[in-house]
């Protein structure tokens, strides 16, 4: 029947008896009104699986979707939600967009169950039984040409452009991520449910009685159709914008701030501030600051931004954003003359050092060399620069004092140095060192009067000039004062006498009548730095710098026949003493710090120290704090580190001279003298670590450049510095590499051994282009570096299946090509045998070539494309294979394209088909031996 049951007599006819007819027509108002409940549970069901798809977690979606769950729907939500995870998640499933189509899935009512309980038939089956009552119903009132132009002009409605999703292939063809047909893994939701449902219902075309129920919902809602808008797939979310306010909360007022002290876990609270400070080129630095802070930097207008402004924190009424600051530190009193100055002495350390070979090591070793010659080579270069500024005279002073102290002199030729006589020499060179050192420039020039010259006699004789004070004295008819003064330092005699007249002015109080100046002097003949008179206490050291105080001892103070140790000693008792009455030896640059806990002196002091007690301390002594404001130069520290080693000073610990040396080099390295830095750095003795420093320096500053080998300063390292071309190559290949030059990568590497890396680099981005572009030659020249004399291939990883395979090819190509220059035909039969094996191989190995990017396979596909041409040519030039049966193996072994593929197979099979005709039915004869390729 229509309705899909069984047929039967009873069914078509009409009931007859009036109470049939009755119970017939109350049968048919129940039937309608339950088919009323079902619309309703429809659209509460409808309804509920709306707000379920609103809450719907995106995830959990996901998860539903890779386990074979896919609701598609065309509410609003649905629409704007990410398909990109609807769709990655269901790649994996067992559906496919290529797979045949699937049947278009139906709307299962939800009473269907409880009537193929009741009737025992298919649910479908009495769905369409239940629509053909609605459809008698709309017959009876309505004309069935009317219903059918209604029925188009709702399918028009409500299938505006049905094609949006679907393939313009085939509008029939259907497939689960259709948005017009729900999956019946979920409820029917939609914004316009009846439409989505009439929309479905159309396209099940199995029973005109599903369109007459449509054309009856429609009629008993009244729809004035008309000017009905299509659905809009895509909407523009309502976006809610977050204001971000550009502040930050100074830890001590954030409400993190109490438990810094309680909890672990919440380290991140306050740590999560902390920055990492590293210097970069140039001395360059970067930290946090805040824009408070950065805009108290523009404002400032001083020479040279101060470290407490460049490194101020955060206030705690500061709440500005973080700024991140590029600091760049520099030489405090600036870099002018920095490589006129250094130069010459780094020239002259040079020449006169020993350069060791250190067993196991590429890497030389340099010891300075003499001493006392480097020591008058430092000064006589240090002459030169007198006068060029500050920095320069106080190396000049302390070169002197150097050469004053250890330095070869005429008078000192072979005499033992414990000896009296080599004593005072150093005694009378360092009373001449005083004397030049504080002999002040106008003061043999200066103007005096009669009431001025006392303090001027003063002067001269705090300078050691006795002979200029006695003319003076006489020049003012002072004979008495000049007389004594003649005597100065000639004895214990002479001072007792003089100590007994100054305790009888004492007594008698008749100093006071004496000038304080005239007594000074007469102190100074008794070798008395300080007494009590008249005046009140008079101490001769007083306002007086520690070079005077130093020189003073050594003139007037100490025993004519003391040494230099004795006079160190008497001025560290006037300084050191609980009353001090002499200035300690502070530095001589300007605001030397004064208040740090272990006191700071000046380098000469240190420097005669070391004279004196062959232990002190190196690392005090070779402080730049002891004669700079800078402490990042450390030019003079360095140079009297190895003046001192040369000297036979070796107590200084290794770390304190390799770090002097890594800074140094730094130094140097900052300032464009990078080829110094490493001369410096091959002065550590550590081998690891100045191996290590070296290399990195080389990577940091060599040249890259096709046109020039080595630069200037890259010939000077390897020539006069002893480093090895190879580690110059490898730290050019370095710096390619970072550049990108992979060509002059693979060049440098090959030249400095490093095969492994050379052959990755040439695997990975030049091999492939030279195949494909034809540079054959190229590409051979730097393969053929891989083998060594004795022919054959040094040791490296995956070469077989790489570097093997392209240098195989490169040589059959070039076998090929003499082949084709030959013209004997018995030698072009011997030429493709014997290559023949080699052929075979290749073939075998080439689909073992790796190929991570596209590139490759390319460079893959046109090596197995020539390796079949030259089988073909085999196949000619060899007619007694089976030419069939080669072209088969050489199918299966090459990873040929597939049109390519597809071209030779249709050759392979017109020779098959050639040979078949040619010759007795292929079964009756015996399958001939492959040959594999």
């Amino acid at each position: 029947s229509k309705y899909g049951l069984g047929d039967s007599d009873e069914e078509d006819e009409l009931p007859t008896d009036p109470k049939k007819a009755k119970i017939t027509t109350l049968e048919a108002q129940q039937r309608a009104n339950a088919e009323k409940m079902t619309l309703n549970s429809l659209r509460q069901a409808q309804k509920i699986s709306e707000d379920a798809a609103r809450n719907l977690d995106p995830k959990a979606l996901v998860a539903g979707v890779a386990s074979g769950f896919r609701p598609m729907d065309d509410t609003a939500e649905f629409l704007l939600m990410d398909k990109t995870q609807f769709f990655q998640a269901g790649g994996n499933s067992d559906f496919s967009m290529f797979d045949p189509p699937r049947h278009r899935p139906t709307i299962t009512s939800p009473t269907a169950v409880l009537a193929q309980e009741m009737v025992g038939n298919e649910a479908h089956k009495m769905q369409l039984m239940k629509s053909s009552f609605f459809v008698e119903d709309n017959a009876a009132e309505d004309e069935p040409m009317e219903t059918t132009g209604r029925l188009l002009r709702h399918r028009k409605l409500f299938n505006v452009e049905p094609n949006v999703w679907k393939d313009g292939a085939s509008e029939s063809s259907t497939s689960q991520y259709d948005f017009e047909h729900p999956s019946p893994a979920l409820p029917i939701s939609s914004s316009v449910s009846e439409a989505s449902l009439m929309c479905d219902a159309q396209y099940e075309e199995t029973s005109s009685m599903a369109t007459g129920s449509i054309v009856a919902a429609v009629k008993e809602k009244k729809f004035v159709m008309p000017v009905t808008k299509a659905f809009k797939f895509v909407c523009n979310p309502k976006v809610a914008p977050v204001k971000v306010h550009a502040t930050t909360v100074p830890l001590p007022r954030s409400i993190a701030y109490e438990m810094r002290d309680s909890w672990i876990a919440d380290l991140g609270f306050y740590k999560g501030r902390s920055f990492k400070l590293s210097f970069g080129p140039q001395n360059s630095l970067v930290l946090p600051s805040t824009y408070n802070n950065m805009q108290k930097l523009k404002e400032f207008t001083g020479p040279s931004l101060p470290a407490s402004m460049v490194f101020a924190p955060r206030l705690a009424t500061d709440l500005s954003p973080c700024v991140m600051q590029l600091v760049e530190f520099n030489m405090v009193k600036g870099n002018e003359g920095f490589r006129e100055s250094i130069v010459p002495h780094l020239e002259v350390q040079l020449n006169d050092c020993l350069s060791v070979n250190v067993e196991g090591s590429e890497c030389p070793c340099i010891h300075p060399d003499s001493g006392t010659k480097l020591v008058s080579k430092h000064f006589s270069e240090s002459l030169k620069q007198r006068n060029a500024g500050l920095k320069e005279d106080y190396a000049v002073s302390v070169w002197s004092l150097l050469f004053a102290l250890w330095g070869d002199h005429d008078e000192l030729v072979d005499l033992e140095n414990n000896s009296h006589y080599m004593v005072m020499c150093r005694r009378n060179l360092l009373s001449e060192w005083l004397e030049n050192t504080l002999l002040g420039k106008d003061l043999l020039s200066k103007k005096v009067s009669t009431h001025s010259y006392l303090e001027h006699m003063l002067d001269l004789l705090s300078c050691h000039r006795v002979n200029e004070a006695c003319e003076l004295a006489f020049s003012y008819d002072d004979a008495n004062l000049a007389l004594v003064l003649s005597q100065l330092s000639s004895g214990a005699v002479f001072r007792l006498l003089m100590e007994e007249q100054l305790f009888a002015w004492q007594q008698s109080k008749s100093d006071k009548h004496i000038d304080l100046e005239r007594l000074k002097m007469y102190m100074l003949a008794a070798g008395a730095p300080m007494m009590q008179s008249s005046h009140g206490a008079i101490n001769l050291l007083e306002n007086k710098n520690w070079l005077t105080v130093l020189a003073l001892q050594l003139w007037y103070f100490t025993a004519p026949t003391s040494t230099i140790t004795d006079a160190l000693n008497a001025y560290n008792d006037a300084f050191q003493a609980e009353e001090c009455y002499a200035e300690p030896p502070k530095p001589s640059y300007k605001n030397a710090p004064s208040d740090t806990k272990k006191p700071v002196y000046d380098l000469r002091y240190h420097l005669l120290q070391l004279h004196s007690k062959r232990m002190h301390s190196l690392e005090e002594t070779l402080d730049p704090i002891t004669h700079t404001a800078d402490v990042m130069d450390f030019r003079l520290s360095w140079l009297l580190l190895q003046t001192l080693r040369a000297l036979g000073y070796r107590h200084c610990s290794p770390l304190a001279e390799a770090r002097l040396s890594v800074d140094f080099a730094s130094q140097l390295e900052n300032e464009g003298l990078w080829q110094w830095g490493i001369f410096v750095l091959l002065h550590i003795k550590q081998q690891t670590q100045r191996e290590r420093a070296v290399q990195q320096m080389l990577q940091r500053n060599v040249s890259v450049s096709a046109k020039v080998a080595l630069y200037a300063e890259e010939r000077f390292i390897v020539e006069e510095l002893g480093i090895p071309m190879s580690w110059v190559d490898y730290a050019k290949a370095v710096k390619a590499g970072a550049s990108g030059k992979h060509h002059l990568q693979a060049k440098y590497l090959l030249k400095a051994k490093h095969f492994a890396t050379a052959h990755d680099v040439i695997f990975q981005h030049i091999a492939p282009d030279a195949i494909i572009n034809g540079k054959m030659k190229y590409l051979h020249s730097l393969l053929i570096q891989f083998e060594d004399t004795e022919g054959s291939s040094i040791r490296v990883p995956n070469w077989a299946n790489q570097g093997q395979i392209f240098l195989d090819f490169i040589d059959i190509n070039a076998k090929f090509k003499q082949i084709r220059s030959v013209t004997n035909i018995a030698d072009i039969n011997a030429r493709w045998e014997n290559l023949k094996p080699q052929l075979s191989e290749l073939c075998s190995r080439i689909s073992l070539l790796p190929c991570p990017t596209s590139k490759h396979r390319l460079c893959q596909s046109e090596i197995s494309q020539s390796l079949s041409c030259l089988v073909h040519g085999m196949c000619i030039v060899c007619p007694e294979m089976e030419s069939s049966t080669v072209l088969r193996v050489a199918l299966e072994r090459l990873p040929l394209p597939q049109e390519f593929a597809s071209k030779e197979l249709r050759i392979w099979l017109e020779e098959l088909l050639d040979k078949i005709q040619s010759q007795p039915p292929f079964s009756e004869r015996q399958q001939p031996t492959m040959m594999e390729i």
